[in-house]
Parts: C-alpha cells; sequence; structure tokens
C-alpha cells in the first residue's frame, strides 16, 4: 500500500487549499492507496468526512510552537512510514514539516504553492512574517523533492527562479466544475427574484473577508460606482475578521441599502448568474479560482494588476492598476457592462480547469 501525509487542511471549508486537498483525496484514493491529513485543530466534521476514505487526520501544533510541531510530525513519520509528503501551503514559514520529511529520510517530497502573497492584517506583523518567508524561502526548496504550485507566479513566490524556469516545476490549475459555473437565464432570473434585484446592475465579489481580498478599495469603488448609476447593487459572500469593519465601513458611506452580505455561502454557482459584473481588487493571488468561475459563467470580470494573466479565460477579463482612483475602476465596469454571456469568447482552453484535467493530474503525480 502506498501511504501518503498531505498537508495542511483546515475544516474542509477552509479555502482553496482545503478544496485543492479534498480534490486530491477523491481523485487518488483506491484501496492501494491511503491518505492521512496533518492540521492544526481537528474537525470532527471533517473527521467524520474523512473516515469513508479510511483516512486519519492528525493535529500538530501551529507555528507559535516550531519545536513541538517538528516534534510531532517526525514522530508521526517514524510511526507510520510514508511514502509520500504532500505540503500544501502558502508561505515558506510553514517549512517545518517540511524538514521533518527530510529528516526522516521520506523518499517523496511534494511543495505545492498556492498563493503569491503574505495575508496578515497588521501591516507591522505582515512585514514581519515577510522577512520570515524570504528567510525561509531561501532554503525551503532543499528540503522537497518536488514543486509545485497554481501559477508561475505562485512558484516564484515560494521557489527560486531556477526551479521555477526549468522542468522541475510543474504547473496545476485550481479546478473548477465547469458544468456547475455554465450560464444559465432560467438561474438567473430565479436568483435574482429570490433576491429582489430585478432591474438592478449587481456587481459581485467572492472572498473572505481579509487583508488579501482588498475590501476597503472594494467598496470604495462601488461607492463611485453607485453615484454613476444609482440602480447599481454589491453582493459581498465570504467571512473573515475584516467583516465587521467592512460593514462598519459600508455604513458610514451610507450605502448598507445598496450592499448585501450574503455571508458563506454553498451556492456560489446560482449567484454567479445573478451578477452582472465580477470585481476582484486583490492585493495578490496565486490563481484565483472564483475569477476563473465568474468567467465560466459569461460574466466580465475586472480584476487588479497584481492578479497572474493565467486567470484570463475569456475576452472579458481585464486588469487595472490598484493606483488607479475608485472613479476609474467605477468608469471603466460601467463601459464594459454590455456582455452577451450566452455566447461567451474564449482566449484559453477552459478544459485546464476542469475537474477531469486535475484528476488527470494529481493522478500522474503518485506514477513514480
Amino acid at each position: 500500500m502506498k501511504k501518503i501525509l498531505a498537508g495542511f487542511i483546515m475544516d474542509g471549508y477552509g479555502g482553496g487549499i482545503d478544496k485543492y486537498l479534498l480534490n486530491f483525496l477523491e481523485n487518488v484514493h483506491t484501496e492501494n492507496i491511503r491518505i492521512d491529513f496533518l492540521t492544526n485543530e481537528v474537525s470532527p466534521e471533517l473527521e467524520t468526512f474523512l473516515q469513508k476514505y479510511h483516512s486519519r487526520i492528525f493535529a500538530i501544533p501551529n507555528l507559535k510552537h516550531p519545536v513541538g510541531q517538528y516534534r510531532e510530525v517526525c514522530r508521526i513519520l517514524e510511526a507510520e512510514s510514508y511514502d509520500i509528503v504532500y505540503l500544501n501551503i502558502s508561505t515558506a514559514i510553514d517549512c517545518i514539516a517540511a524538514w521533518a520529511a527530510k529528516k526522516k529520510k521520506v523518499p517523496r517530497i511534494f511543495i505545492h504553492s498556492h498563493t503569491s502573497g503574505n495575508d496578515c492584517e497588521n501591516p507591522v506583523k505582515r512585514m514581519i512574517f515577510d522577512s520570515i518567508h524570504k528567510f525561509c524561502r531561501l532554503s525551503l526548496y532543499r528540503a522537497a523533492t518536488e514543486y509545485y504550485g497554481c501559477s508561475e507566479k505562485a512558484g516564484l513566490w515560494m521557489f527560486p527562479e531556477k526551479i521555477v524556469k526549468s522542468d522541475r516545476f510543474q504547473m496545476i490549475f485550481n479546478a473548477v466544475d465547469l458544468k456547475k459555473f455554465t450560464y444559465s437565464s432560467a438561474v438567473r432570473d430565479d436568483v435574482r427574484k429570490e433576491l429582489n434585484l430585478e432591474n438592478k446592475f449587481v456587481v459581485g465579489h467572492v472572498g473572505n473577508f481579509v487583508y488579501q481580498k482588498n475590501h476597503y478599495f472594494l467598496i470604495d469603488i462601488f461607492e463611485e460606482l453607485k453615484r454613476k448609476c444609482p440602480e447599481a447593487v454589491l453582493l459581498l459572500l465570504g467571512r473573515g475578521e475584516r467583516f465587521e469593519t467592512v460593514e462598519k465601513r459600508i455604513k458610514e458611506k451610507g450605502l448598507e441599502d445598496s450592499v448585501r452580505l450574503l455571508g458563506f455561502r454553498k451556492d456560489p454557482d446560482r449567484l454567479f448568474q445573478a451578477m452582472d459584473f465580477f470585481l476582484l481588487p486583490s492585493y495578490f493571488e496565486g490563481l484565483p479560482t472564483v475569477g476563473v468561475e465568474a468567467q465560466c459563467t459569461g460574466l466580465p470580470s475586472l480584476m487588479s494588476d497584481t492578479i497572474t494573466t493565467e486567470v484570463k479565460i475569456t475576452e472579458n477579463c481585464w486588469f487595472l492598476p490598484l493606483k488607479e482612483k475608485p472613479e476609474v475602476w467605477a468608469d471603466f465596469i460601467l463601459k464594459h457592462r454590455e456582455t452577451d454571456r450566452e455566447h461567451i469568447s474564449w482566449i484559453g482552453k477552459k478544459e485546464a480547469y476542469s475537474l477531469e484535467t486535475l484528476k488527470k493530474q494529481q493522478q500522474r503525480l503518485l506514477e513514480k
């Protein structure tokens, strides 16, 4: 039996990495392959879900206790004799498990980069974490045997350029259920009626309320948009530490009647249908799955130019600098609001982001 230890997972709903790891589990699991997971705190719901795959989940100390984490990972590796350790991480600070795997001579150690920046609310801490990341990045690649990323930009964030530009690095795009995220006028009408959005110009955003997603600037853009287009409505999906401060900012600007805070939703595919425009002014991304999902539903999409252009798969996806004023973003949205969602002009192969492609790529990871 081939045994794999994968990390780091949260609760199954923790974002892109959680989704990716659950896809990995579903795509490669067989009677001859067992996949266990690393986490910082076990979610009972996730633990129950994993039982049908005969997968276990191990809680290890977080990065506030690096020595404890190192020792615990070493203990797990000694007890289980894994063939592969597959670490999906956002910063090189998460290097401890990789070094533990190298210490215990695990035959194959995969490191997979899922972003291109450090998401930390406090600017001073963010600067400190960036410095620690850069220091850890100098040697992290030496602990791995194989290198992966959701985009080239994510790869360059985690690994030396000499690796990313070589055949030692492989991109694995975040997957989208293409059938689920296909435009439907019937679903659009239903959702717009359900949310009382008839005769509205609906701008949408999907993402956790955190520094990375740049909600403050997003609200400033919408304020300008609302001034120029009184029928505009903004849908915000997500949760996170900035939720209350964003809500306060909305009220201070007198926009509470035009901004819908929908919280965490399991049906973003339906809500994309109700939108007229998708907005993603992030400070950074690895490769935003929501950007691909939005385009698959035919939505015109405007993103910050800090986001990798690999996300652009239709003619109706554009990028603007964050240094541009909110008014410039608002004007651009209004200028490009008219789109025929029934006839999408593809410039990239959407199949590269399909679940079927992801399955083939993940299965090939284990062929050696």
